[in-house]
């Protein structure tokens, strides 16, 4: 770039003074030049480009080149107009999709707490992208599925069920006898087991006829010949009602209120009576062999009932303590065997034992 406010130096032929100036005249001249120089001198000798700018220096021309890489041209398309009339470009929106409308929405977007979106704000032009959230891959065929829905009703599970229906339990109780039932409840999986407690087969024996393949058995009587059409029954001794019978029915037999024997009269039953045991009621009569003292006791009996004891071999006495005792005014009483052949024979009467016979014992 020129620099104003040269100074001319005037320089003639040698040794001439005519139109030359004077040493001191060129020297301040020089010096004024200098000065000049240095004032209107750039302090700048690097070039840097920027963003949208690159530098370019020639040495030998001396030239810089600067060169804008950004932006060259600005160009309105729909809907905007631009105004560059001065240094500073403005660019103005005339309406949403240059239909003429004012509106000033500048970014639109979308967000969501259940689904996905991405590409959102969109603040010029775009597609803003909403897609379902991934969830476990549940494709696939199910059998009686059970399944489980979010708060929006999407299938977050879903898994294959063993049972149908909402049966939880099956189990079988018995109408009657005869039937035993086993392994139930079944709540998951199992086998019930029904057992026939009961009859479980009929078998026709003499006289007698089966018929029924269906669960339903008749029985029958067979003839067999005979011509009986009644049956009763006599005793001279006993007293018997219902008899005789033509048909069916049912014949009574008792002892009458006296009874006159004829011969001999036997008490069957009898047991071995242990120390510390107590005597059996259901026979009548109670015998012992002792090998150190004894202890036995006798309940209360039953009105008319006889009961005898006897020791059999004495190695020790047998002291028997009787409930009910008739020797005793109330409560129990004893009965002491020391021998052997020592007995008793005792009658429950009037809710009392009492001795109707006795060798050699002794009672307290």
């Amino acid at each position: 770039m020129a620099i104003s406010g040269l100074q001319v130096i005037n320089v003639g032929l040698p040794n001439e003074s005519t139109g030359s100036d004077s040493l001191y005249s060129a020297f301040t001249k020089a010096a004024t030049n200098f000065n000049t120089l240095f004032t209107a001198a750039s302090p700048y000798n690097t070039f840097v480009g920027n963003t949208g700018i690159s530098t370019a220096a020639n040495s030998t021309t001396g030239t810089i080149t600067i060169t804008n890489t950004g932006v060259t041209n600005i160009i309105a398309g729909t809907g905007i107009v631009i105004d560059q009339s001065s240094g500073n470009v403005t660019i103005s929106s005339t309406g949403g999709n240059g239909n003429g409308g004012s509106g000033t929405v500048t970014s639109v977007g979308v967000t969501s707490s259940t689904l996905t979106v991405s590409s959102s704000p969109i603040v010029a032009s775009g597609n803003i992208i909403v897609n379902l959230p991934a969830y476990v891959d549940l494709a696939g065929t199910y059998n009686n599925p059970t399944i489980t829905l979010d708060a929006y009703g999407r299938v977050v599970s879903a898994a294959n069920s063993i049972a149908t229906g909402t049966v939880t339990s099956v189990g079988i109780t018995t109408s009657g006898p005869g039937i035993q039932v086993s392994g139930g409840p079944i709540t998951t999986a199992g086998n019930l087991s029904i057992i026939n407690t009961g009859v479980v087969r009929v078998s026709a024996g003499s006289g007698i006829a089966l018929s029924g393949s269906n669960g339903n058995v008749t029985i029958s009587t067979v003839n067999l010949g005979g011509t009986v059409t009644s049956v009763g029954l006599t005793s001279s001794s006993l007293t018997v009602t219902g008899s005789p019978v033509t048909n069916n029915g049912t014949m009574t037999v008792e002892l009458p209120a006296n009874v006159s024997v004829t011969g001999k009269l036997s008490l069957t039953g009898s047991e071995n009576l242990t120390s510390g045991s107590a005597a059996n009621l259901a026979v009548t009569a109670s015998y012992f062999t002792t090998s150190t003292s004894s202890t036995a006791t006798l309940a209360a009996g039953t009105t008319g009932q006889i009961k005898t004891f006897m020791m059999v071999a004495d190695s020790g006495d047998m002291v028997i303590t009787v409930t009910n005792a008739g020797w005793k005014s109330s409560g129990t009483g004893t009965i002491t065997f020391n021998d052997i052949g020592d007995g008793c024979t005792l009658q429950y009467v009037n809710s009392k034992w009492f001795c109707i016979g006795q060798n050699g014992v002794a009672f307290a």
